[in-house]
């Protein structure tokens, strides 16, 4: 077999680890290698051959904080409930699609990744409960009203994702990623969004009151589009009691007869300073900030997008 090297990676890429390698099927019967396989619960997961059926199974079996590591393989994975990720300190991931993040300051692109993940039933699809959890290269479809990713631990990575909130039906209450509880050193970076019409946040917390806080946190090199005749009217939400949270290098765009109409929604997050936004381009139309106070939020160097022939860009002020 060609996925696992004795240092504990697949392919010879990420993720290099000490600890155990557990591998999830799509379905009961699925292909490696152009060979076919059985994935079973009762099978130990530890090499593609053997996979587990279900995520929730292997995170049972991994061991808190010592880099264990779950690799979905491709296809759509679909579970009939929430998936909760209540072991600390362990990877979520697919197979990466084209190459790695470089740490530059451009997002993925639009490639979705080869595995998908959603739920059948009225529910988020995974929800975060234990810090240290890492999750990337995979492609998540939230349902209607639901979200993608409930985070409520620290120190969380969600990086190299894509999120389509174009296939839920448009519900204010459908999001990307949800801060459900009090948070710090949440990571999302290098993430792909579509959506299409008035949904909630692709990272929402909204559901919160001011006693449920993100801090020192970044939301970084991220690509949003907004696409179908129905306008998004707060792609980013945070009112509740964020601070320290710096959103840089991310991009925004709409299409024409849909309208971002508040790109970053501050109301009701009423801490001096508390958001940090710069290098960041917003569409034509939109307010690139909406804030309480202009004590609430620091700019620098963001840009409202004009048409050709107009100024280039205009400051966010």
């Amino acid at each position: 077999m060609g996925f696992i090297t004795k240092y504990g990676s697949f392919w010879g890429q990420l993720p290099v680890t000490s600890g155990r390698i557990f591998w999830v099927a799509n379905s009961a019967t699925y292909t490696v290698e152009g060979r076919s396989y059985t994935a079973s619960d009762g099978n130990d997961g530890l090499s593609p051959e053997r996979a587990f059926l279900t995520l929730d199974y292997a995170i049972g079996q991994c061991t808190a904080n010592t880099g264990d590591v779950i690799v979905l393989l491709p296809g759509a994975h679909s579970w009939t409930a929430t998936v909760a990720i209540d072991v600390a300190g362990i990877t979520i991931t697919g197979l990466p699609r084209g190459s790695l993040s470089t740490g530059s300051d451009h997002g993925p692109g639009a490639l979705r990744h080869a595995a998908s993940v959603t739920t059948s039933a009225a529910a988020t699809v995974l929800t975060v409960t234990a810090a240290n959890t890492e999750i990337a290269y995979i492609h998540v479809i939230p349902v209607t009203a639901q979200a993608g990713i409930d985070v409520g631990a620290a120190n969380v990575n969600i990086h190299d994702c894509t999120f389509d909130m174009a296939t839920p039906a448009e519900s204010t209450s459908t999001f990307g990623i949800s801060i459900t509880a009090a948070t710090s050193l949440l990571r999302v970076a290098n993430c792909y969004v579509s959506s299409d019409g008035s949904q909630g946040g692709f990272i929402d917390d909204s559901a919160g009151s001011d006693t449920i806080t993100l801090t020192n946190s970044v939301i970084e090199n991220c690509t949003v589009q907004l696409s179908g005749t129905s306008a998004w009217a707060d792609v980013m939400v945070f009112a509740s009691g964020a601070s320290n949270v710096v959103i840089r290098d991310c991009d925004f765009n709409h299409v024409s007869g849909a309208i971002m109409t508040d790109v970053i929604d501050l109301t009701g997050n009423t801490k001096d300073y508390g958001i940090l936004v710069t290098r960041c381009i917003v569409p034509v139309g939109s307010d690139g900030v909406q804030a309480s106070a202009t004590s609430d939020v620091q700019l620098a160097i963001n840009y409202i997008a004009t048409i050709e022939a107009g100024t280039g860009g205009t400051l966010v002020s």
